[in-house]
């Protein structure tokens, strides 16, 4: 089985699935705060906080993944596996 067969099957259903499953427990849990104040200070710590700190540890987990692409393939090599430009597969691993 190659990545994009993988890719192409059940790994982006199951992400969406967690995906959606981890916002419904996190919407459920701020709209049971009552008090408003409270409620507003745990939202913006989720989002001004919580949600960068995850988009920066999977931003370095797919830097690490075209970093190994990388290994033994050009840059347009790896544009074309992963379809993207070869500008960005370049920003990709400087870390952009």
């Amino acid at each position: 089985m190659t990545d994009s067969t993988l890719f192409d099957q059940q790994v982006p259903d199951d992400l969406r699935v967690l995906t959606v499953e981890y916002l419904s427990a996190v919407r459920a849990c701020l709209a049971g705060i009552e008090a408003p104040v409270v409620r507003e200070r745990a939202a913006r710590l989720f989002t001004d906080q919580l949600l960068p700190d995850v988009a920066k540890a999977v931003k370095d987990i797919r830097t690490a993944a075209v970093g190994e692409l990388r290994q033994g393939r050009t840059l347009r090599e790896v544009s074309v596996l992963i379809g993207l430009s070869v500008p960005r597969v370049d920003q990709l691993l400087k870390g952009k």
